[in-house]
């Protein structure tokens, strides 16, 4: 060796911001592998390292090893050069040790080899196992593409000057210097030789360049880990890790511990005795040998989420992880469960503190996901659940115990996405629960399918709730998780209700459930437009409430419109801005949810699009909706005569579904542009003159979603799915197969935008937010009438200021999101923007948020259509000629 420790400790890591302070290489390998050591021991699950394939002392040595050794590529010629030109003093101690630097290089070639893949190539060259150094090459989040061979002919190798200069005599130098980091690294973590490394499989690599990126991301914080004076080459303040981890202040992990849920902790923990239903999900959940994947399919309002958590608890006993995920399907339904997560997690410990995480675009304005204590309080509190801001990320936010989130953050495992390794390493530290399963369409399957091949990998038991599931759709699920591609026809054949399907092990099970809740008939009647008033009139006034679901916006307006004379109205759909929503949505909890009485529901029509059929407890005394697919009708039907009540009107005492049709005989209907033309004939086709539910639920779902057809709607309908399908493989990960994870994120999309990632991973028109505001005649900006009391905005308002007026969030109807418009309408938002509000794009609630400006009558126009906005109706759009 022909330099000494000052000249080891001269290798340079980073600089500040200026050059009167850095981090010697050495001390950051130090401290990450110092951090490593706190997350083995304080954060990781005790299933971790049998999730990697490794025995618990072999994975700690491994992760050590791969901290210690994981920024050796910054021991190159390119990155001392590029560094060095701020810390001279260093760059001095290295060329006294014999490495010649070059006096210039070309721009365009030092970023060819960035260290990461370097790190990977040195480590090859030392003779660490690809398999392993891969990781090393994946830590900045995303894998190398290729390597290639350091012991090479020099004019074999490209960009050689990058890694030895264009001196010879530095290959010596820098070989050396590789090889005592190598050695320094494989000692710290107790390997006595290279040859004791393990060989790790894709999935093992995944997670522990997750971990990996967490520690390197820790141990580069430089407020937990401070950097050196110019004349400092170690530390003078001792224990940093130490330090680092108590500043931190990380709650401590969930550890469930009940491996059996009795009838009494079910009733402590929910405030109900368990429906027989959810003990038979349960007790089956319990005999588990080797849980895995259950499906659990049951009728609106049994308790389907209940169990799951109560299933969560021992499955997360059993399988030693620490958190759940529950992901649904829009950011309502998400915020809509989120008080019944939070009401759980707060049992899960009366000692400890735990973390907790609502993920969506909007969960920064959401009130109670606000109100929760940051951090862990200096004295006691009355909440165990905390928010800590490491977890507030998009990218980290899965790595809190208990994450509530929209479906999207889950099937973003899946997704070739930079960073997402941290996911990986999140969701498989979990029970995974995903509610609203049938709500997801062939091209979002294409995702959730592959992350539930990732998470069967790692053993990651995984909860699936639905109303029902076609047959085919159910054991895909199935199958997909144990990686297989084939299972016994006898499972696709069952149609019994509620069912339980699981795993164990690799053998896959299937359970009728026993059913002790109502079984209600409903009689469903066809009609048209032109006769829903004088139906709804007919329950209306005498007492009773109507729901009214329709396919878009601009029907449930219509509808709202024509009935207001003849009834108290209360619509609600998603284009209304975000305070306007939540006040809609207790509204109608309110109104016609299961506390509602008879004084507030006598005489109310409820009309609404979609957003009705899901997650909201709601009850009307009659249903009208809109023709669409069987098991989104079934949902719908989930509304009618949901809960017993004693009063209900005369011309209401039993359950009454009418079906319009004008939307289903119009062939150029909007519904026919958002559903199959083949789902909706074939609905149409079943329908009957009554269903009785739960019985028929099952039975009608298979006979629409199992038929074929030799007709042209039903070649479009599965030339439609394969071209879905095609498209989703587009930015989708590969199946956890191969050797390693090399160009396993070809292209990766979205690598810093979080609206785009999720974009990925739904089919359809892209969409874009606006904030609605208010531009008077007077040049000043307000907020609407019904916002904070239509009160004036400074130039710079405060950041109180800036969150409100990004609570003002609207997302833009389809109309001005198409392919051919939407460049233009953002652009002409932007010159808004511009124009009238520069100063709010220092603000992080505001930057680069586009705004829509509406007048004093709240009127506003974009792209030749006139707009409105109230709190009765919410966005209102119409093109101008419409208009003239």
């Amino acid at each position: 060796m022909n330099f000494t420790e000052q000249t080891l400790y001269s290798l340079m890591a980073k600089t500040g911001e200026n050059s009167s302070e850095w981090l010697p290489l050495i001390q950051h390998l130090q401290d990450t592998a110092d951090m490593m050591s706190y997350l083995c021991d304080e954060f990781i699950s005790p299933s971790f390292a049998k999730a990697c394939g490794l025995e618990p002392d072999e994975f700690r040595k491994l992760v050590i090893f791969l901290a210690a050794v994981h920024d050796i590529g910054k021991a190159t010629v390119i990155f001392q050069y590029k560094i060095g030109r701020n810390l001279p003093e260093r760059r001095s101690a290295l060329e006294s040790a014999g490495i010649v630097f070059p006096d210039y290089y070309v721009k365009e070639n030092a970023v060819k080899t960035p260290h990461a893949l370097a790190g990977e190539e040195i480590l090859n060259l030392l003779g660490c196992p690809e398999c392993v150094s891969a990781v090393v090459g994946a830590h900045h989040g995303v894998p190398a593409e290729s390597f290639q061979d350091l012991s090479m002919p020099k004019f074999e190798i490209a960009f050689y000057e990058n890694y030895y200069g264009r001196d010879k005599g530095n290959i010596k130098v820098l070989q050396d210097i590789w090889q005592t980091i190598f050695d320094m690294a494989l000692e710290y973590a107790g390997f006595s030789d290279v040859s004791e490394l393990p060989q790790i499989d894709c999935s093992s690599q995944m997670l522990l360049c997750g971990l990996l990126i967490m520690a390197d991301w820790l141990a580069s914080n430089t407020e937990l880990f401070p950097l050196l004076s110019l004349e400092e080459l170690k530390p003078t303040a001792p224990m940093r890790a130490e330090h680092a981890w108590k500043r931190l202040d990380f709650p401590q992990m969930w550890k469930p511990e009940k491996v059996i849920m009795s009838d009494d902790d079910f009733k402590e923990t929910f405030g109900f005795a368990p429906r027989s239903v959810q003990s038979e999900v349960l007790k089956i959940v319990e005999n588990s040998e080797n849980p895995g994947i259950y499906i659990f399919e049951a009728p609106m309002g049994c308790g389907k989420t209940e169990t799951s958590l109560a299933a969560s608890e021992i499955l997360g006993a059993k399988c030693g992880k620490n958190g759940v995920f529950f992901g649904l399907p829009t950011q309502a339904t998400a915020n809509g469960i989120f008080p019944r997560i939070l009401s759980w997690a707060e049992t899960q410990s009366t000692e400890l503190y735990h973390s907790v995480q609502l993920n969506h675009g909007s969960a920064a304005l959401n009130p109670l996901f606000q109100n929760i204590q940051r951090g862990i309080p200096q004295e006691e509190s009355d909440s165990g659940l905390i928010i800590h801001n490491w977890f507030c990320d998009s990218k980290k936010a899965c790595l809190a115990d208990f994450v509530t989130a929209t479906v999207d953050q889950m099937l973003m495992l899946a997704l070739k996405r930079k960073h997402v390794m941290l996911l990986h390493l999140g969701l498989s530290e979990k029970v995974v629960i995903i509610d609203e399963v049938h709500a997801y369409d062939a091209y979002m399957n294409e995702y959730l399918e592959m992350a539930l091949q990732w998470l069967g990998s790692y053993k990651t038991p995984v909860i699936l709730l639905s109303a029902t599931l076609p047959s085919a759709r159910r054991m895909s699920l199935i199958r997909a998780y144990l990686g297989i591609k084939k299972s016994d026809d006898s499972f696709e054949k069952e149609q019994g209700y509620p069912l339980l399907t699981w795993t164990d092990g690799k053998d896959i099970h299937q359970r009728r459930l026993s059913y002790d809740g109502a079984h209600k008939t409903v009689s469903v009647r066809k009609c048209a437009d032109d006769d829903v008033v004088s139906i709804a009139k007919n329950v209306t006034e005498n007492g009773g409430c109507v729901g009214i679901i329709v396919n878009t916006v601009r029907r449930a307006q219509m509808f709202a419109e024509i009935l207001q004379d003849n009834a108290k109205v209360l619509l609600y759909h998603a284009q209304f801005v975000l305070p306007d929503r939540a006040k809609k949505e207790k509204q109608l909890v309110d109104l016609v949810g299961r506390k509602s009485t008879h004084e507030s529901r006598s005489g109310l029509v409820v009309v609404g699009t979609q957003v009705l059929e899901q997650s909201l407890d709601i009850d009307f005394d009659m249903l009208i909706t809109d023709m669409c697919p069987i098991d989104l009708l079934l949902q719908r039907m989930g509304r009618l005569h949901r809960h017993d009540r004693g009063e209900r009107p005369d011309t209401a005492q039993t359950p009454v579904c009418y079906v319009v049709t004008d939307e289903y005989t119009d062939k150029h209907s909007a519904s026919r542009k958002i559903y199959s033309d083949w789902l909706i004939n074939k609905t149409f086709d079943i329908l009957p003159d009554s269903i009785t539910l739960p019985d028929d639920i099952s039975p009608l779902v298979q006979e629409v979603y199992n038929a074929t057809g030799d007709d042209k709607n039903y070649d479009d309908y599965i030339n439609k799915q394969k071209n879905s399908i095609g498209r989703a493989g587009s930015f989708r990960i590969r199946k956890p197969k191969d050797s390693d994870i090399h160009r396993l994120l070809s292209r990766p999309i979205g690598t810093d935008d979080e609206q785009l990632a999720q974009a990925a991973v739904r089919d359809g028109i892209s969409s874009f937010d606006v904030l609605l505001m208010q531009l008077r005649s007077d040049g000043s900006i307000h907020f609407l009438p019904d916002q904070y009391g239509g009160a004036e905005i400074p130039e710079y308002p405060d950041d109180e200021q800036c969150r409100q007026i990004a609570e003002q969030k609207l997302r833009l109807p389809t109309m001005f999101c198409q392919s051919w418009n939407i460049d233009k309408n953002i652009r002409e938002l932007e010159n808004n923007c511009m124009k009238y509000i520069s100063g709010w794009q220092n603000s992080p609630w505001l930057k680069n948020q586009l705004v829509l400006f509406l007048d004093d009558d709240l009127n506003g126009e974009l792209n030749g259509y006139d707009l409105h906005y109230s709190f009765e109706k919410g966005l209102e759009f119409t093109k101008k000629e419409e208009c003239e």
